[in-house]
Order: structure tokens, then C-alpha cells, then sequence
């Protein structure tokens, strides 16, 4: 009971407090009121109820209007302020107020009167419990949500809950996780389409946070990896492009993309590209021995490829490359002395080592061959031949073998160029007087240089001028004649001249052209004739035929103005004829005849206007419209009487 219920007054019915004429008490206050005036005892009556009645209310305005339920003694506390202090304590609406309202009445029996309401009020705080787990999870605290849950008593029915629906959270919780892992995935290998399809399936799952704070954190790392990802088309369209400058720019370009994106691995694949084809170029330029452009390319190396170790060796020997190119002794000492700074543990020992051995074995044949550019140089037969014999002491195996090979052969061309020299100069002077005879001789003379000597090519240009020459002078009278009977229009006698002229003589080609204008001047000729003569039947078909002929012959041919002319006075007959058949029987076939007239006629644009006419002439014209008939409403207005 509760202590309003210690507190109420008894459910004793109040005609129980009657007085009983029969009890001992009744006897007593007869007796007394018979010995003691009644009206005294009636006012002491009145006091003593009165007295009573303040006291007892009094006593109870002092009782507090609600229970102070931390302050309860449980233990003897009843059933109902225990229902209502924990009533008290679920309306907090938290899981630790609604585990403490079902700790407060699970305390009470399972017979108790009330424990019909409390397991009601039970169920409903332990779903409230699992309703406050569900939000948990739909905040993305599946751990906190599954330890909420099973808070739950499991002596409640909602307990059966619990199991079944940690095993849903799980499960979502599993496929969120898993498309989540797909969307990375994608993004990882930069299908940036494939990881939004993906991440779209996320807003299926029946969870809030999936469904939302993690789609929208995933698509805004999308749309953050494609930013980033265009950022490096240009870097692409460089690495395909090619070249060192292109590569490196391919490099710069991919470093601006942020290490926090999806696109940071794709940025690092495109730069380990690019890395890759610029050490393949430095390694092609040190095999070619292009020092130059080993340093060059060392020296804009971007220190993120991490190529320290591989840079210091490659301008270590690019230096000593470019030392040893000069060519001479000290410059080969000072190689060997660069290359020697490689340690063994060096990537490019070996190839150190390999050099430096080549440029030991270059140092005394450098100096042999100082000393036969040094005889050389006074440019004298002997001491060119001396010269070359110094160099042919540079053996086949050694390094400047090939070097001493060129010198030997310009030294060899020096001293062709010496003795042929005045052959050439005897041939010029032979050819001066130009004529056919002249000539010959200059050939003669030319063709005693043979085909392994120095000036063999000039000499040969030469012979092939005068040979040239012969030619025209031989042939020129057979085209001239051919031109002087072109003149006459003896087209004929003319080509027959011209031909003559042999194919690969020096006027050949020069003949061929004529030859071709005056064939086509006499099919010119032919062509106008054969049109003349179809033209003199003066039937519509006979004219087009003439007409279409004429259209062949070039204007610039002797017949061409008198073929324009033709066209134009058989354009006027068609014309003409069309108008006739116009007037006479059908504008159709006058406007077919017509359009037959070609554009190069001057009686083109009338036939044109013609045309026109004939056309508007076919076209239906519209009736006139209709005029109503008025009809007089009386006699009067007809002007006469009934």
C-alpha cells in the first residue's frame, strides 16, 4: 500500500459508529447525564470534536504532496509507489532510467495483485530500451546498439527480440561494410562511374547512418578522386606524348594531387611511368655516349622519383663522358681520374670500370693520332701520306679506331683532290669554246678521273652539263623546225618532227609538251568539224549533239573562238525551236528543250527567263472568288410594285 492508502480513512461504513443502545457505554452516559446537567456536556462535547477535528487536519496538510522516491526505503516500500517511481524514472527515456523502473517492480512477486499492469509496463520499457538500441545504430554505433539490447532482462518477452534483431544490425551492418569495400575498390583503380554505381546500393540498406552519412561521405570522396583525377589528363596526354620534356612535365603535374585522394595512387602509378621511360632514356643516352644529355636531364631530375643514388652515378660519369670527347690526353686523364670516384657498391661501377679501361687504351693512340693531325697539317702529299701511315698504326680493337679511319680517308680525299685536281681544271678550260667538238674533248678529258676518287661526283656533274649540251646543240634544229611548221597549223608534218628528238636527250621533255598541244589542236579541228556537220541537220537533237562537242574544245586552241561562236548561234536555235514548240503544242517539252542550252551560251539567261514563264504558265491559277447574290427584301427595292 501506498501512504495515501496507510493514510486513508477506514472503508468501514460510517453507520457503524452509531450508538449501540444496548453497550456498557450508552449505560454510562445515561447514568452520567443523569447526575450532570446535559447542557454542560454539550458544550464539552462541541470542544473536545472540535479539538479533534483541527488536530487531525492539521496533521494531515503537513503530509507531502508526491513521494521522494531516491529518498524511499524499499525494502518496505508498496507495490504502487514502487509502480509509480518507476514510472518516474522510464519517463527519463533513457536506458539507464528504463533499466532501473523494470529493476524497481521485477522486485515484487509473481502473484502480486498488480503484476498484470507492472508486466505491461515491463514489456513497454524494455522495447523503449530496444527502440534507444535502434537509434544507436541508425547513429552508426552497432557496438553500442548490441550492448544496449542486451541489457534487456531475459526473463521479459521482449528479450526474445534481441537476438533477432542484433543479427539484422549485424547483417546490414555486413553489407554496408562490403559495398563500402566495393566503392574503395573501384576507387583504388580509378572507375570512378563503377564506385558511384556501387555506392548508390547503400542508400537500399535500412540503416540511416549507411544510408546517409556514409553515401554522402563516400560520394563527396568520389567527386573528390574525379576532381583529382582530371587533373591529370594533362599529365596522360604528356606521358603518351613522349619525350623527356614531356615526361618530366607528366611527373610535375601528377604531384599536385592531393595525397588524401582516391587519385593519389593512380597519381603515383602515372609517375612510375614516367619514371620508368626517363631512365630507359638516360640509360639510351649513356649507351650512345651522349653525355651532354645525360647532365642536361640529371641536372631537372624532380628529387621525388628517388633517383639520388642512380643521379649521382649518371653525372658522375656523363662529367668524365664529356672529359674524355675532347680528345686529348689530359682530357682522358682527367675521365679516367672522375670515373675512378665510384665505389664498387655503386650501381654504375661496372660500367665505370668499363669506360675507364677504354680510355686507358684510347691515351696512347690519342697521341699517335696528335702527331699524324700535326703532319697533316701542311697539307703537302708526303706529309699527308706520312700521316696516314701514322694512323694506320691505331689498331682495329681500340677505341679511336674509327676515328683514326675518318682521318685517314679525308687525308686520303686531300690528296685525290691535289692530283686530280688539274684533270678537272684541263676538262673546264677544253670546254670553253662550247662546241660539240669542244665538248667531247672536256668529256674525254673528265671521264680519266675514276669512280673511287675525291672529285669523281664534280667531275661527273660536269660531263653530265656538256653531255647536255651536245644534246641541245644536235637536237635544237629538229625542234625548231617542228615549231616553225606548228606555225603553219601543219600540225601533222610538226609532231613528226618532233619526234625525232629521242627519250632521255636533253630536249626530249620539251618536245614531249609540244607534241601534246598540237594533238590537241588537231583533235580540236576534228572535233569542230564533226559538230559542224551534225549541227547543218537543225533538229533539236542534231544541235545539243553539236553543242555538247563544242563544250570540248579548249578556247585556247586555234578553232576555239569560232566554237564559241558556233555554240552560241546553235544555243539561239534551240531557242528558237523551243519557242516555236511553246506556242504551238507543249510547254513541258519547250521548257526540257530549253534547260538543254549550256551555261557557256550567251543565250543562256533568256532561255533561263523563258524557262520561267513557261513554269508560272503550268501552274493552276486560282478561280476568282464567288460574289453572294443579293435578294431584295420587297417589292420596292426591285424599283416596281406588286
Amino acid at each position: 500500500m501506498t501512504n495515501r492508502e496507510q493514510l486513508a480513512p477506514s472503508k468501514i461504513s460510517r453507520s457503524h459508529y452509531q450508538p449501540n443502545p444496548t453497550s456498557p457505554l450508552q449505560k454510562l452516559l445515561q447514568n452520567t447525564l443523569g447526575k450532570v446537567n446535559w447542557k454542560i456536556w454539550a458544550v464539552l462535547l462541541v470542544f473536545v470534536s472540535g479539538g479533534i477535528g483541527f488536530g487531525a487536519t492539521s496533521w494531515l496538510l503537513k503530509l507531502p504532496k508526491t513521494p521522494n522516491c531516491p529518498q524511499i526505503f524499499w525494502p518496505i516500500a508498496s507495490a504502487s509507489m514502487r509502480l509509480y517511481c518507476a514510472q518516474l524514472e522510464a519517463e527519463k527515456g533513457t536506458v539507464e532510467g528504463l533499466l532501473s523502473a523494470i529493476n524497481l517492480v521485477e522486485a515484487l512477486s509473481k502473484n502480486h495483485p498488480l503484476r498484470a499492469e507492472i508486466d505491461s509496463n515491463v514489456e513497454e520499457w524494455a522495447v523503449d530500451i530496444l527502440d534507444l538500441a535502434e537509434r544507436e545504430f541508425n547513429e552508426g554505433k552497432l557496438e553500442a546498439a548490441i550492448a544496449t539490447a542486451r541489457k534487456i532482462p531475459n526473463d521479459v518477452e521482449a528479450y526474445n527480440l534481441v537476438a533477432e534483431r542484433i543479427a539484422t544490425w549485424q547483417s546490414t551492418w555486413s553489407e554496408g561494410e562490403a559495398i563500402f569495400a566495393e566503392v574503395e575498390k573501384h576507387l583504388k583503380e580509378s572507375k570512378w562511374n563503377m564506385a558511384f554505381r556501387e555506392a548508390v546500393k547503400l542508400l537500399d540498406l535500412d540503416n540511416q547512418y549507411w544510408a546517409t552519412t556514409r553515401y554522402e561521405a563516400i560520394t563527396k570522396e568520389i567527386q573528390l578522386a574525379q576532381e583529382e583525377s582530371s587533373k591529370l589528363d594533362g599529365a596522360y596526354i604528356a606521358l603518351r606524348r613522349g619525350g623527356i620534356d614531356n615526361w618530366l612535365k607528366a611527373v610535375e603535374d601528377a604531384l599536385t594531387v592531393n595525397p588524401d585522394s582516391y587519385a593519389h595512387q593512380e597519381a603515383q602509378n602515372l609517375i612510375a611511368k614516367a619514371k620508368d621511360k626517363i631512365v630507359e632514356y638516360i640509360e639510351n643516352r649513356i649507351d650512345n655516349r651522349d653525355w651532354q644529355a645525360v647532365l642536361d636531364v640529371t641536372d631537372r631530375m624532380p628529387e621525388v622519383l628517388g633517383l639520388e643514388e642512380e643521379m649521382s652515378d649518371w653525372q658522375t660519369i656523363a662529367s668524365a663522358g664529356a672529359d674524355s670527347q675532347v680528345g686529348t690526353v689530359e682530357s682522358l686523364e682527367s675521365a679516367i681520374l672522375t670515373a675512378q670516384q665510384l665505389a664498387p657498391s655503386r650501381p654504375l661501377y661496372n660500367l665505370a670500370q668499363e669506360l675507364i679501361a677504354r680510355w686507358k687504351l684510347e691515351i696512347q693512340d690519342v697521341a699517335r693520332l696528335e702527331q699524324a693531325r700535326d703532319l697533316a697539317r701542311t697539307g703537302s702529299i708526303e706529309d699527308l701520306n706520312a700521316a696516314i701511315s701514322q694512323a694506320n698504326l691505331v689498331p682495329q680493337d681500340n677505341p679511336r679506331y674509327r676515328e683514326a679511319r675518318q682521318e685517314i680517308d679525308r687525308w686520303v680525299s686531300q690528296i685525290q683532290t691535289i692530283e686530280d685536281q688539274p684533270i678537272l681544271a684541263r676538262a673546264e678550260e677544253l670546254a670553253i669554246g662550247g662546241s660539240v667538238t669542244a665538248l667531247q674533248e672536256a668529256i674525254s678529258q673528265a671521264s680519266v678521273i675514276g669512280s673511287n676518287r675525291a672529285l669523281y661526283d664534280e667531275a661527273q656533274q660536269r660531263i653530265n652539263q656538256w653531255r647536255s649540251s651536245i644534246e641541245e646543240q644536235e637536237d635544237r634544229p629538229f625542234l625548231e623546225q617542228a615549231t616553225s611548221l606548228a606555225d603553219e597549223r601543219n600540225y601533222e608534218a610538226a609532231i613528226d618532227a618532233a619526234r625525232q628528238i629521242g627519250r632521255g636527250r636533253s630536249l626530249y621533255q620539251e618536245a614531249r609538251s609540244n607534241i601534246g598541244q598540237w594533238q590537241q589542236e588537231i583533235q580540236s579541228q576534228r572535233d569542230f568539224q564533226e559538230a559542224t556537220t551534225i549541227a547543218r541537220a537543225s533538229t533539236p537533237e542534231a544541235l545539243s549533239t553539236a553543242i555538247n562537242i563544242l563544250k570540248k574544245i579548249p578556247a585556247s586552241t586555234d578553232v576555239g573562238s569560232e566554237s564559241q561562236q558556233a555554240l552560241n548561234r546553235w544555243s539561239y536555235q534551240l531557242l528558237n525551236i523551243a519557242e516555236s514548240i511553246a506556242n504551238t503544242s507543249s510547254l513541258q517539252e519547250a521548257i526540257n528543250l530549253a534547260r538543254t542550252i549550256p551555261r557557256e551560251s550567251t543565250a543562256y539567261e533568256s532561255a533561263r527567263s523563258q524557262i520561267r514563264m513557261w513554269q508560272q504558265m503550268l501552274e493552276p491559277q486560282p478561280l476568282p472568288p464567288v460574289q453572294p447574290t443579293l435578294r431584295p427584301t420587297n417589292w420596292r427595292e426591285l424599283g416596281e410594285d406588286r
